[in-house]
Protein backbone atom coordinates (compact mmCIF):
# COMPACT_ATOMS: atom_id res chain seq x y z
CA UNK A 1 0.00 0.00 0.00
CA UNK A 2 1.19 3.72 0.20
CA UNK A 3 2.75 5.67 2.70
CA UNK A 4 0.33 5.81 5.73
CA UNK A 5 -0.55 9.23 6.86
CA UNK A 6 2.35 9.01 9.91
CA UNK A 7 4.84 8.14 7.34
CA UNK A 8 3.95 10.97 5.28
CA UNK A 9 4.09 12.83 7.99
CA UNK A 10 7.42 12.05 8.70
CA UNK A 11 8.83 12.51 5.20
CA UNK A 12 7.52 16.01 4.39
CA UNK A 13 8.58 17.25 7.81
CA UNK A 14 11.67 16.18 6.78
CA UNK A 15 11.52 18.03 3.43
CA UNK A 16 10.86 20.85 5.46
CA UNK A 17 13.99 20.66 7.70
CA UNK A 18 16.30 19.37 5.37
CA UNK A 19 15.92 20.38 1.56
CA UNK A 20 14.15 24.02 2.27
CA UNK A 21 16.43 26.67 0.65
CA UNK A 22 17.16 23.94 -1.99
CA UNK A 23 17.07 25.66 -5.73
CA UNK A 24 15.18 23.56 -8.44
CA UNK A 25 17.22 22.58 -11.34
CA UNK A 26 15.34 20.46 -13.56
CA UNK A 27 12.27 18.03 -13.38
CA UNK A 28 10.85 15.51 -15.24
CA UNK A 29 7.14 14.07 -15.37
CA UNK A 30 7.42 10.38 -17.40
CA UNK A 31 4.02 9.11 -16.31
CA UNK A 32 0.36 11.07 -15.66
CA UNK A 33 1.24 10.50 -11.34
CA UNK A 34 4.82 10.01 -11.36
CA UNK A 35 7.15 13.10 -11.18
CA UNK A 36 10.65 13.94 -10.09
CA UNK A 37 12.68 17.25 -9.15
CA UNK A 38 15.90 17.96 -8.62
CA UNK A 39 16.79 19.65 -5.81
CA UNK A 40 19.94 21.23 -5.43
CA UNK A 41 21.74 21.56 -2.14
CA UNK A 42 25.25 22.91 -1.48
CA UNK A 43 27.90 19.84 -2.84
CA UNK A 44 25.14 17.65 -3.41
CA UNK A 45 21.62 17.37 -5.73
CA UNK A 46 18.95 15.30 -4.85
CA UNK A 47 16.09 13.49 -6.90
CA UNK A 48 12.96 14.30 -4.92
CA UNK A 49 9.94 11.52 -6.48
CA UNK A 50 5.88 12.64 -6.35
CA UNK A 51 3.94 9.68 -6.89
CA UNK A 52 0.33 10.02 -6.91
CA UNK A 53 -0.60 6.45 -8.34
CA UNK A 54 -2.81 4.80 -5.69
CA UNK A 55 -1.25 1.98 -4.08
CA UNK A 56 2.14 3.59 -4.89
CA UNK A 57 1.97 7.04 -3.62
CA UNK A 58 4.76 8.45 -1.64
CA UNK A 59 7.00 11.67 -1.41
CA UNK A 60 10.56 10.08 -1.40
CA UNK A 61 13.92 10.48 -2.41
CA UNK A 62 15.10 8.32 -5.51
CA UNK A 63 18.79 7.36 -6.59
CA UNK A 64 17.18 7.18 -10.16
CA UNK A 65 14.26 8.00 -12.05
CA UNK A 66 11.61 5.96 -14.02
CA UNK A 67 12.87 6.76 -17.56
CA UNK A 68 10.72 9.35 -19.72
CA UNK A 69 9.23 7.89 -23.19
CA UNK A 70 9.08 10.02 -26.13
CA UNK A 71 8.46 13.03 -26.16
CA UNK A 72 7.96 15.10 -22.79
CA UNK A 73 4.70 15.31 -21.82
CA UNK A 74 3.10 18.96 -21.47
CA UNK A 75 3.18 18.51 -17.71
CA UNK A 76 6.91 18.73 -17.56
CA UNK A 77 7.75 21.09 -19.83
CA UNK A 78 5.40 23.69 -17.36
CA UNK A 79 7.75 22.42 -14.90
CA UNK A 80 10.70 23.02 -15.87
CA UNK A 81 9.49 26.29 -17.16
CA UNK A 82 8.01 27.51 -14.15
CA UNK A 83 10.50 25.81 -11.20
CA UNK A 84 13.84 26.11 -12.71
CA UNK A 85 15.91 28.73 -10.50
CA UNK A 86 13.22 28.23 -7.61
CA UNK A 87 14.14 27.91 -3.88
CA UNK A 88 12.01 25.28 -2.11
CA UNK A 89 10.60 27.57 0.70
CA UNK A 90 8.15 25.25 2.42
CA UNK A 91 6.33 21.75 2.51
CA UNK A 92 3.45 20.69 4.56
CA UNK A 93 1.23 17.41 5.44
CA UNK A 94 -2.49 18.18 4.89
CA UNK A 95 -3.53 14.99 6.38
CA UNK A 96 -7.53 15.57 6.14
CA UNK A 97 -7.54 16.48 2.90
CA UNK A 98 -4.74 13.57 2.18
CA UNK A 99 -2.26 16.50 0.12
CA UNK A 100 1.54 16.83 -0.01
CA UNK A 101 1.88 20.64 -0.63
CA UNK A 102 5.88 22.43 -1.68
CA UNK A 103 5.99 26.05 -2.06
CA UNK A 104 9.24 27.84 -4.39
CA UNK A 105 9.78 31.21 -4.59
CA UNK A 106 12.47 33.33 -6.53
CA UNK A 107 12.73 37.16 -5.65
CA UNK A 108 9.89 37.53 -8.12
CA UNK A 109 7.34 34.87 -8.10
CA UNK A 110 5.77 32.00 -6.07
CA UNK A 111 4.74 28.78 -7.33
CA UNK A 112 3.19 25.65 -5.34
CA UNK A 113 3.22 22.19 -6.53
CA UNK A 114 0.30 20.01 -4.78
CA UNK A 115 0.55 16.88 -5.03
CA UNK A 116 -3.00 14.59 -4.27
CA UNK A 117 -2.97 10.89 -3.08
CA UNK A 118 -6.75 10.04 -2.95
CA UNK A 119 -8.52 8.92 -5.60
CA UNK A 120 -8.01 9.67 -8.15
CA UNK A 121 -4.88 11.04 -7.29
CA UNK A 122 -3.03 13.35 -9.19
CA UNK A 123 -0.29 16.61 -9.50
CA UNK A 124 -0.99 20.01 -9.95
CA UNK A 125 1.24 23.46 -10.60
CA UNK A 126 -0.85 26.44 -8.96
CA UNK A 127 0.30 30.29 -9.27
CA UNK A 128 0.94 32.44 -6.96
CA UNK A 129 -2.68 33.30 -6.12
CA UNK A 130 -3.30 29.76 -6.25
CA UNK A 131 -4.92 29.44 -9.62
CA UNK A 132 -3.99 26.22 -11.23
CA UNK A 133 -1.24 26.72 -14.18
CA UNK A 134 -1.28 22.94 -15.00
CA UNK A 135 -2.73 19.21 -14.13
CA UNK A 136 -0.99 15.80 -14.36
CA UNK A 137 -3.03 12.79 -13.81
CA UNK A 138 -5.43 10.39 -16.21
CA UNK A 139 -9.05 11.54 -14.85
CA UNK A 140 -7.61 13.79 -12.40
CA UNK A 141 -8.47 17.15 -14.03
CA UNK A 142 -12.32 15.49 -14.38
CA UNK A 143 -12.96 14.05 -11.51
CA UNK A 144 -11.78 17.27 -9.24
CA UNK A 145 -13.51 19.72 -11.49
CA UNK A 146 -10.75 21.65 -12.14
CA UNK A 147 -8.87 23.26 -15.57
CA UNK A 148 -5.60 25.36 -16.23
CA UNK A 149 -6.84 29.03 -14.94
CA UNK A 150 -9.36 27.74 -11.96
CA UNK A 151 -8.46 28.28 -8.19
CA UNK A 152 -7.04 25.04 -6.94
CA UNK A 153 -9.65 24.07 -3.68
CA UNK A 154 -8.81 21.34 -1.24
CA UNK A 155 -10.46 17.96 -2.25
CA UNK A 156 -13.20 16.59 0.45
CA UNK A 157 -11.11 15.95 3.98
CA UNK A 158 -11.90 12.39 4.95
CA UNK A 159 -14.39 11.26 7.69
CA UNK A 160 -13.00 11.30 11.44
CA UNK A 161 -13.15 7.66 11.81
CA UNK A 162 -10.91 6.98 8.24
CA UNK A 163 -8.46 9.59 10.28
CA UNK A 164 -8.69 7.92 13.47
CA UNK A 165 -7.97 4.73 11.29
CA UNK A 166 -5.18 6.19 9.51
CA UNK A 167 -3.54 7.62 12.46
CA UNK A 168 -3.55 4.28 14.11
CA UNK A 169 -1.55 2.76 11.57
CA UNK A 170 2.29 2.48 12.88
CA UNK A 171 5.17 4.27 10.81
CA UNK A 172 7.00 1.70 8.72
CA UNK A 173 9.84 3.61 7.46
CA UNK A 174 13.52 2.24 8.96
CA UNK A 175 15.61 5.30 8.53
CA UNK A 176 19.64 4.49 7.67
CA UNK A 177 20.98 7.36 10.75
CA UNK A 178 24.03 7.40 7.70
CA UNK A 179 22.20 8.40 5.09
CA UNK A 180 22.03 12.48 4.36
CA UNK A 181 17.59 12.31 4.41
CA UNK A 182 17.00 8.85 6.13
CA UNK A 183 13.24 9.14 6.17
CA UNK A 184 13.20 9.83 2.56
CA UNK A 185 15.18 7.05 1.75
CA UNK A 186 13.37 4.62 3.77
CA UNK A 187 10.27 5.74 2.22
CA UNK A 188 11.87 4.95 -1.58
CA UNK A 189 13.18 1.64 -0.11
CA UNK A 190 9.79 0.95 1.35
CA UNK A 191 7.88 1.45 -2.57
CA UNK A 192 10.57 2.31 -5.07
CA UNK A 193 11.50 -0.82 -5.95
CA UNK A 194 8.03 -1.99 -5.55
CA UNK A 195 6.39 0.64 -8.43
CA UNK A 196 9.63 -0.62 -10.64
CA UNK A 197 8.58 -3.96 -10.41
CA UNK A 198 4.62 -3.42 -10.86
CA UNK A 199 5.34 -1.24 -13.99
CA UNK A 200 7.89 -3.54 -15.49
CA UNK A 201 5.09 -6.11 -15.29
CA UNK A 202 2.34 -4.13 -16.41
CA UNK A 203 4.54 -3.23 -19.36
CA UNK A 204 5.37 -6.69 -19.87
CA UNK A 205 1.52 -7.78 -20.37
CA UNK A 206 0.78 -5.25 -22.44
CA UNK A 207 3.94 -5.91 -24.88
CA UNK A 208 2.06 -9.34 -24.61
CA UNK A 209 -1.42 -8.96 -24.97
CA UNK A 210 -1.44 -8.51 -29.14
CA UNK A 211 0.92 -12.10 -28.96
CA UNK A 212 -1.55 -13.44 -26.82
CA UNK A 213 -4.53 -12.13 -28.64
CA UNK A 214 -3.07 -13.74 -32.08
CA UNK A 215 -2.36 -17.08 -30.82
CA UNK A 216 -6.13 -16.82 -29.09
CA UNK A 217 -7.28 -15.63 -32.88
CA UNK A 218 -5.04 -18.13 -34.67
CA UNK A 219 -5.64 -21.22 -32.21
CA UNK A 220 -9.68 -21.30 -33.21
CA UNK A 221 -9.23 -21.05 -36.83
CA UNK A 222 -6.44 -23.62 -36.85
CA UNK A 223 -9.12 -25.68 -35.96
CA UNK A 224 -11.29 -24.73 -38.60
CA UNK A 225 -8.74 -25.24 -41.08
CA UNK A 226 -7.55 -28.53 -40.25
CA UNK A 227 -11.21 -29.69 -39.65
CA UNK A 228 -11.44 -28.81 -43.85
CA UNK A 229 -7.35 -29.85 -44.53
CA UNK A 230 -9.02 -33.72 -43.15
CA UNK A 231 -12.03 -33.81 -46.23
CA UNK A 232 -9.45 -35.45 -48.66
CA UNK A 233 -11.06 -38.50 -47.68
CA UNK A 234 -14.86 -37.38 -48.23
CA UNK A 235 -13.21 -35.80 -52.04
CA UNK A 236 -11.95 -38.88 -52.96
CA UNK A 237 -15.26 -41.15 -51.82
CA UNK A 238 -16.88 -38.51 -54.47
CA UNK A 239 -14.63 -39.42 -57.13
CA UNK A 240 -14.80 -43.01 -56.51
CA UNK A 241 -18.39 -42.73 -56.71
CA UNK A 242 -18.47 -40.27 -59.57
CA UNK A 243 -16.81 -43.12 -61.91
CA UNK A 244 -18.80 -45.85 -60.64
CA UNK A 245 -21.98 -43.74 -61.94
CA UNK A 246 -20.13 -43.16 -65.07
CA UNK A 247 -19.34 -46.50 -65.85
CA UNK A 248 -23.03 -47.34 -64.95
CA UNK A 249 -25.09 -45.06 -66.71
CA UNK A 250 -27.39 -47.18 -69.12
CA UNK A 251 -28.42 -48.89 -65.94
CA UNK A 252 -29.49 -45.43 -63.83
CA UNK A 253 -33.30 -43.92 -64.32
CA UNK A 254 -34.04 -40.45 -62.80
CA UNK A 255 -36.23 -40.52 -60.38
CA UNK A 256 -34.58 -43.46 -58.44
CA UNK A 257 -33.62 -42.56 -54.67
CA UNK A 258 -31.03 -45.66 -54.41
CA UNK A 259 -28.68 -48.10 -56.64
CA UNK A 260 -26.50 -51.06 -56.02
CA UNK A 261 -23.40 -51.21 -57.93
CA UNK A 262 -20.99 -53.70 -58.56
CA UNK A 263 -17.26 -52.06 -58.33
CA UNK A 264 -13.87 -53.76 -58.92
CA UNK A 265 -11.45 -52.76 -56.65
CA UNK A 266 -7.95 -54.42 -56.05
CA UNK A 267 -9.33 -56.39 -52.76
CA UNK A 268 -12.51 -57.81 -55.43
CA UNK A 269 -15.41 -57.21 -56.21
CA UNK A 270 -18.30 -54.86 -54.05
CA UNK A 271 -21.24 -54.25 -54.09
CA UNK A 272 -21.62 -50.29 -53.48
CA UNK A 273 -24.97 -48.79 -52.96
CA UNK A 274 -24.96 -45.25 -53.81
CA UNK A 275 -27.78 -42.63 -52.77
CA UNK A 276 -29.27 -40.32 -55.61
CA UNK A 277 -30.76 -37.32 -55.74
CA UNK A 278 -34.22 -38.39 -57.64
CA UNK A 279 -34.29 -34.52 -59.52
CA UNK A 280 -31.16 -35.23 -61.13
CA UNK A 281 -30.46 -37.42 -64.19
CA UNK A 282 -28.26 -40.08 -64.43
CA UNK A 283 -24.85 -37.96 -66.08
CA UNK A 284 -26.03 -35.28 -63.98
CA UNK A 285 -25.77 -36.90 -60.89
CA UNK A 286 -22.06 -38.48 -61.89
CA UNK A 287 -20.82 -34.39 -62.49
CA UNK A 288 -21.86 -33.41 -59.66
CA UNK A 289 -20.25 -35.81 -57.61
CA UNK A 290 -17.03 -35.19 -59.56
CA UNK A 291 -17.95 -31.70 -58.97
CA UNK A 292 -17.87 -32.49 -55.23
CA UNK A 293 -14.71 -34.04 -55.84
CA UNK A 294 -12.73 -30.80 -57.25
CA UNK A 295 -14.81 -28.95 -55.26
CA UNK A 296 -13.39 -30.47 -51.68
CA UNK A 297 -10.01 -30.84 -53.31
CA UNK A 298 -9.87 -27.04 -53.61
CA UNK A 299 -11.08 -26.28 -50.08
CA UNK A 300 -8.61 -29.16 -48.56
CA UNK A 301 -5.27 -27.30 -50.59
CA UNK A 302 -6.79 -24.11 -49.48
CA UNK A 303 -6.90 -25.16 -46.06
CA UNK A 304 -3.33 -27.28 -46.07
CA UNK A 305 -2.13 -24.02 -47.59
CA UNK A 306 -3.61 -21.71 -44.85
CA UNK A 307 -2.61 -24.20 -42.08
CA UNK A 308 0.99 -23.98 -42.98
CA UNK A 309 0.74 -20.14 -42.72
CA UNK A 310 -1.05 -19.98 -39.43
CA UNK A 311 1.51 -22.30 -38.02
CA UNK A 312 4.27 -19.52 -39.00
CA UNK A 313 2.17 -17.33 -37.20
CA UNK A 314 1.91 -19.01 -34.14
CA UNK A 315 5.49 -19.93 -33.85
CA UNK A 316 6.36 -16.34 -33.91
CA UNK A 317 4.05 -15.27 -31.83
CA UNK A 318 5.32 -18.18 -29.26
CA UNK A 319 8.96 -16.91 -29.79
CA UNK A 320 8.25 -12.82 -29.27
CA UNK A 321 5.86 -14.12 -25.62
CA UNK A 322 9.08 -16.02 -25.03
CA UNK A 323 11.19 -13.39 -25.88
CA UNK A 324 9.15 -11.02 -23.54
CA UNK A 325 9.05 -12.95 -20.75
CA UNK A 326 12.35 -13.54 -20.78
CA UNK A 327 13.25 -9.90 -20.63
CA UNK A 328 14.52 -8.37 -17.23
CA UNK A 329 13.09 -5.30 -15.21
CA UNK A 330 15.50 -2.63 -17.13
CA UNK A 331 14.63 -4.17 -20.83
CA UNK A 332 10.87 -3.99 -19.65
CA UNK A 333 10.97 -0.33 -18.05
CA UNK A 334 13.25 0.54 -21.36
CA UNK A 335 9.95 0.43 -23.29
CA UNK A 336 7.78 2.36 -21.31
CA UNK A 337 6.14 3.84 -24.09
CA UNK A 338 3.52 1.08 -24.29
CA UNK A 339 1.97 2.40 -21.05
CA UNK A 340 0.55 5.89 -23.00
CA UNK A 341 -1.16 3.21 -25.03
CA UNK A 342 -4.71 2.79 -24.38
CA UNK A 343 -5.78 -0.69 -25.20
CA UNK A 344 -9.15 -2.76 -25.24
CA UNK A 345 -9.86 -6.11 -23.49
CA UNK A 346 -8.95 -7.93 -25.72
CA UNK A 347 -5.52 -6.51 -26.55
CA UNK A 348 -6.80 -5.11 -29.67
CA UNK A 349 -5.07 -1.49 -29.82
CA UNK A 350 -7.58 1.64 -29.53
CA UNK A 351 -6.22 5.35 -30.91
CA UNK A 352 -2.62 4.06 -31.58
CA UNK A 353 -0.90 6.52 -33.87
CA UNK A 354 0.78 3.93 -35.68
CA UNK A 355 0.17 0.01 -36.73
CA UNK A 356 2.31 -2.28 -35.27
CA UNK A 357 3.47 -5.55 -37.02
CA UNK A 358 6.08 -8.43 -35.90
CA UNK A 359 9.38 -8.95 -37.80
CA UNK A 360 12.00 -11.63 -37.79
CA UNK A 361 12.05 -12.86 -33.86
CA UNK A 362 9.19 -11.36 -32.75
CA UNK A 363 10.31 -7.95 -33.27
CA UNK A 364 8.08 -5.17 -32.91
CA UNK A 365 7.46 -2.40 -35.84
CA UNK A 366 5.74 0.69 -36.04
CA UNK A 367 4.54 1.94 -39.17
CA UNK A 368 2.57 5.98 -38.88
CA UNK A 369 -1.21 5.81 -40.05
CA UNK A 370 -1.16 9.21 -41.94
CA UNK A 371 0.54 12.52 -41.64
CA UNK A 372 -0.02 14.20 -38.21
CA UNK A 373 0.37 10.18 -36.53
CA UNK A 374 3.88 10.17 -38.35
CA UNK A 375 4.48 13.37 -36.45
CA UNK A 376 3.17 11.08 -33.56
CA UNK A 377 4.77 8.30 -33.50
CA UNK A 378 8.36 10.31 -34.13
CA UNK A 379 8.24 12.65 -31.04
CA UNK A 380 5.80 11.50 -28.93
CA UNK A 381 5.80 7.77 -28.59
CA UNK A 382 9.66 6.54 -30.13
CA UNK A 383 12.55 6.93 -27.92
CA UNK A 384 15.58 8.99 -29.04
CA UNK A 385 17.81 5.19 -29.26
CA UNK A 386 14.86 3.57 -31.56
CA UNK A 387 15.35 3.27 -35.32
CA UNK A 388 13.44 5.43 -37.58
CA UNK A 389 13.48 4.74 -41.28
CA UNK A 390 11.40 5.99 -44.71
CA UNK A 391 11.45 5.79 -48.03
CA UNK A 392 13.86 7.40 -49.68
CA UNK A 393 12.59 10.38 -52.11
CA UNK A 394 8.74 9.35 -52.04
CA UNK A 395 6.15 10.26 -49.35
CA UNK A 396 5.45 7.53 -46.85
CA UNK A 397 4.85 6.44 -43.59
CA UNK A 398 7.78 7.13 -40.81
CA UNK A 399 8.89 3.84 -39.58
CA UNK A 400 10.17 2.72 -35.96
CA UNK A 401 11.87 -0.22 -35.01
CA UNK A 402 11.26 -0.13 -30.74
CA UNK A 403 15.44 -0.88 -29.91
CA UNK A 404 16.70 -1.07 -26.68
CA UNK A 405 19.10 1.23 -25.67
CA UNK A 406 21.98 0.91 -27.52
CA UNK A 407 20.73 -1.88 -29.04
CA UNK A 408 21.74 -2.63 -32.86
CA UNK A 409 18.48 -4.28 -35.33
CA UNK A 410 18.92 -7.73 -36.52
CA UNK A 411 19.92 -7.68 -40.23
CA UNK A 412 16.78 -9.72 -41.08
CA UNK A 413 14.39 -6.70 -38.72
CA UNK A 414 16.29 -4.39 -40.74
CA UNK A 415 15.32 -5.93 -43.99
CA UNK A 416 11.84 -6.43 -42.91
CA UNK A 417 10.81 -2.73 -41.40
CA UNK A 418 12.43 -1.61 -45.13
CA UNK A 419 9.98 -3.81 -46.89
CA UNK A 420 7.01 -1.73 -44.27
CA UNK A 421 8.48 1.29 -45.21
CA UNK A 422 8.59 1.02 -49.09
CA UNK A 423 5.09 -0.57 -48.86
CA UNK A 424 3.47 2.21 -46.98
CA UNK A 425 4.90 4.70 -49.41
CA UNK A 426 4.70 6.46 -53.20
CA UNK A 427 7.44 3.05 -54.05
CA UNK A 428 4.32 0.94 -53.38
CA UNK A 429 4.33 -1.70 -56.01
CA UNK A 430 7.88 -1.34 -57.00
CA UNK A 431 10.63 -3.83 -57.14
CA UNK A 432 13.26 -2.14 -55.42
CA UNK A 433 13.52 0.97 -54.02
CA UNK A 434 15.88 2.91 -51.47
CA UNK A 435 15.49 3.34 -47.99
CA UNK A 436 17.37 4.90 -45.07
CA UNK A 437 17.75 4.79 -41.86
CA UNK A 438 18.73 6.64 -38.75
CA UNK A 439 18.10 6.70 -34.71
CA UNK A 440 15.40 8.92 -33.79
CA UNK A 441 17.41 11.60 -32.33
CA UNK A 442 18.88 12.71 -34.97
CA UNK A 443 15.13 13.38 -36.84
CA UNK A 444 13.75 16.92 -36.68
CA UNK A 445 10.46 18.49 -37.50
CA UNK A 446 10.74 20.84 -40.40
CA UNK A 447 10.54 24.33 -39.00
CA UNK A 448 6.54 25.32 -40.59
CA UNK A 449 6.25 22.43 -42.65
CA UNK A 450 3.33 20.27 -43.11
CA UNK A 451 2.16 17.37 -40.89
CA UNK A 452 4.86 14.64 -41.50
CA UNK A 453 7.31 16.99 -42.96
CA UNK A 454 10.54 16.20 -41.41
CA UNK A 455 14.87 16.47 -41.62
CA UNK A 456 16.90 13.86 -40.18
CA UNK A 457 20.97 13.46 -40.46
CA UNK A 458 23.57 10.44 -40.22
CA UNK A 459 21.00 8.32 -42.16
CA UNK A 460 22.73 5.79 -44.01
CA UNK A 461 20.92 4.46 -47.38
CA UNK A 462 20.48 1.22 -49.23
CA UNK A 463 18.98 -0.28 -51.95
CA UNK A 464 16.01 -3.35 -50.92
CA UNK A 465 15.04 -5.51 -54.05
CA UNK A 466 11.41 -6.41 -52.56
CA UNK A 467 10.54 -10.24 -51.52
CA UNK A 468 6.68 -10.83 -51.68
CA UNK A 469 7.04 -13.76 -49.49
CA UNK A 470 8.31 -11.58 -46.75
CA UNK A 471 6.24 -8.73 -47.46
CA UNK A 472 3.34 -11.04 -47.24
CA UNK A 473 4.43 -12.88 -44.01
CA UNK A 474 4.72 -8.79 -42.75
CA UNK A 475 1.45 -7.77 -43.98
CA UNK A 476 -0.55 -10.69 -42.00
CA UNK A 477 1.15 -10.33 -38.70
CA UNK A 478 -0.20 -6.81 -38.01
CA UNK A 479 -1.43 -6.79 -34.23
CA UNK A 480 -5.08 -6.53 -33.04
CA UNK A 481 -6.83 -5.39 -36.57
CA UNK A 482 -7.77 -7.34 -39.85
CA UNK A 483 -4.53 -8.42 -41.98
CA UNK A 484 -3.35 -5.68 -44.41
CA UNK A 485 -3.67 -5.80 -47.82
Amino acid sequence: MSLRPVEFEQVLTEVAERLVGSVAQKAWCPLPRLLYVELRVPGRSHLLCLCAEGDLARVSVAADRFPTPGEPAPFQRWLRQELTGFKLEGARWMEAERVAVFDFAREDARRRLVLEVGAPGGVALLSESGRVLMLSGEGFAQRRSLHPGAMWTPPEPVSAEALAKGRAQPSRLTPDPAAALPLLESSERLLGQKDKASRAESIRRRLAQPYRARLKRSGRTLEKVRAEAARGPESEAHRKVGELLAQNLYRLKRGVTEVTLTAYTESGVEEVRVKLDPKRGPKEEADWRFHQYRRLQRGVEQARHREAELAREVAHAQEALSQIEQMDEAALLAQAEVLHVASGEDGTAVGRPFKEYVGHGGARIWVGRGSEDNDTLTFKVARPWHLWLHARGVPGSHVVVPLERSGEPAQEVLLDAAHLALHHSGAKGEPRGEVSYVPVKFVRKTKGGAPGAVTYSREKTFVVRMEPERLERLLKSRHGEPSAS
